[in-house]
């Protein structure tokens, strides 16, 4: 199962265990995360087809402001043995995919968060 599919089906479950997470993270926090994630790797799709379609972009890592305490949890959470940690890692405060990863592997990721990831627009 990849990685988006997991997030997803924690978003609709809100079950730690989905991820392999059972710690002491606040379910709002994680939540945070993973919505994050998605929208990054949705992000990073969105790049992909542009590069595709030669526009001067690139792939970007996901960048952490460590002030923010669903970021804190995050590196928490990537020193622990999760699904999550199976598959990024931090560099300094930029999260990104672990080096040992597929392309494909990755490129069927961002596919699926484009897909599958649509969160209603909040409006006021």
């Amino acid at each position: 199962m990849n990685i988006v599919d997991r997030m997803i089906e924690y978003i609709e479950t809100r079950e730690g265990k989905v991820l392999g997470i059972m710690t002491c993270v606040a379910t709002e926090n994680l939540i945070i995360i993973v919505m994050e994630l998605l929208s990054w790797l949705k992000l990073e799709r969105k790049r992909e087809l542009w590069i595709e379609q030669g526009r001067k972009t690139k792939l970007k890592p996901m960048q952490l402001n460590m002030s923010f305490p669903w970021c804190l949890d995050l590196v928490k959470l990537l020193q622990m043995n999760n699904s999550l940690s199976e598959i990024f890692h931090i560099e300094g405060n930029n999260l990104m995919f672990k080096s040992n990863i597929d392309q494909n592997y990755i490129h069927e990721a961002r596919r699926k968060a484009e897909e599958k990831y649509n969160p209603e627009m909040i409006i006021n």
